[in-house]
């Protein structure tokens, strides 16, 4: 029998003899067993429980193996165990719901929601991001448990509103503000890059435009004003803003563009709902692209509105995508489905030990 070391690479292996014992009265027999070890097992209960707590880390199985003292095929059938550990409630949705999909299992696109307030915990994972397989997920919670849902963060992915809306009916349809800002400075690169190319390589305004292409992208209110820098490649000293300024006054368009962008990204910090309409129907001498981003913020104006007076985003669930990508990377991607969602799961509970999840595999 396997047991545990602290030298991994000197495993201790224990010797146990077993025997049956027949009882006096009804002569059954039955064998003696062993807190150390489970029955008709070799390997023991202290090695289990150190394997179930190293899946919760970062750490490729292989090394757990190795730490263990046991084959890498082992820790895949422990992981196979590990759903069992998570409930299934079909009577409780978090009132704030957040969705969004992350790239897993073979490229694939799979749906994620969690918990858009307090832990954030995973509520559910689906193998893909299909309408029906959604719908065919809600569906199975009571109408009256759907109905308690308050909010639902998405982003402009329209088949995701259309899912929040047949299915709470009750709830508001926020859209996130991170990815308004970040369909807006988008549009405004497209912007600069095309402006800079209408000059040549080794002009004033091409390089202007060229480089410190980050500060035309930050929020104005975070442009540093004060402290100044050399930049070598206009050869001179300035602050920040004097430096977005220089490359504004290029191009009207550009600045026109700048400037509408900068002005929803205060009326949504501001929450301001009337100013925020007011810029999307008044913008004029902007770029083609940012009159594209404006017309989308037109067509869903209700969930945008929306964003600009919730304290919910898609933050935290970005947050999850973030981690799942760092577990498959460890990992060197995942083959089976069922292994990588018990590796989110146990994961989540390193990182959430008071917080059990609703998740379940589909």
């Amino acid at each position: 029998m396997t047991y545990l070391a602290a030298n991994a690479s000197e495993p201790v292996y224990l010797e146990l003899h077993k025997e049956r014992v027949i009882c006096r009265n009804c002569k059954a027999s039955f064998m003696a067993t062993s807190d150390v070890v489970d029955k008709y097992c070799c390997i023991s209960r202290a090695t289990r429980q150190k394997v179930f707590m190293s899946l919760q880390d970062d750490r490729t199985q292989a090394s757990i193996a190795i730490d263990a003292g046991i084959s890498a095929s082992t820790v895949c059938r422990y992981l196979d165990n590990y759903d069992d550990l998570f409930r299934r409630n079909l009577n409780y949705l978090p009132v704030h719901l957040a969705m969004d999909e992350f790239r897993g299992i073979g490229g694939r696109l799979h749906f994620i929601c969690i918990n858009g307030a307090g832990e954030h915990e995973i509520q559910q994972i689906l193998p893909d991001r299909f309408k029906q397989s959604i719908t065919d997920y809600f569906k199975q919670f009571p109408a009256s448990v759907r109905a308690r849902v308050k909010t639902v963060i998405v982003d402009l992915n329209s088949y995701y509103q259309d899912i929040a809306k047949a299915m709470f009916p009750q709830a508001k349809i926020v859209i996130d503000r991170f990815h308004i800002v970040a369909m807006m400075t988008r549009a405004f690169n497209q912007t600069r890059v095309q402006t800079m190319k209408k000059y040549n390589k080794r002009s004033y305004e091409y390089r202007t435009l060229k480089f410190a292409w980050r500060l035309y992208l930050k929020y104005a209110g975070n442009l540093d004003e004060e402290h100044v820098f050399y930049d070598r490649h206009l050869r001179k000293q300035l602050t920040q803003l004097e430096r977005v300024e220089q490359g504004l006054t290029i191009n009207e368009e550009l600045k026109a563009s700048y400037e509408s962008m900068q002005s929803i990204m205060e009326n949504l910090k501001n929450q301001d709902k009337d100013k925020l309409v007011e810029d999307l129907y008044t913008n004029q001498n902007i770029s083609p692209y940012m009159k594209a981003v404006f017309q989308t913020f037109k067509k869903n104006l209700v969930v945008v509105l929306n964003a600009s007076e919730s304290d919910y985003t898609n933050g935290p669930v970005e947050g999850m995508n973030r981690m799942i990508k760092q577990i498959q990377r460890t990992a060197f991607g995942f083959r089976n489905y069922h292994h990588m969602i018990s590796r989110i799961k146990l994961r989540q509970m390193r990182t959430k030990p008071m917080k059990k999840t609703e998740l379940k595999v589909a």
